[in-house]
C-alpha cells in the first residue's frame, strides 16, 4: 500500500513539472518522461522498490 501511494505522488509531481499528464499532449508541456528507474525507500520493517520517472527537456 506505500509503494502505490508513494508512485501515486512521483508520478503527480512528474505531471505537475512536465507540464501534461503522463500520455497527454500539451502545448504548454516543457518536459518529456524517459523511462523509469528504480529506487529503493527505507522505511521501518523494510524497503520498497519505487519505479520513478526520469525526465528530460525536449
Amino acid at each position: 500500500m506505500a509503494k502505490i501511494f508513494a508512485e501515486a505522488l512521483i508520478s503527480a509531481e512528474a505531471d505537475a513539472l512536465c507540464g501534461a499528464g503522463y500520455g497527454e499532449r500539451s502545448d504548454a508541456r516543457v518536459d518529456f518522461r524517459n523511462g523509469y528507474r528504480r529506487r529503493g525507500w527505507d522505511i521501518r520493517a523494510f524497503t520498497v522498490e519505487l519505479a520513478m520517472s526520469k525526465l528530460r527537456q525536449g
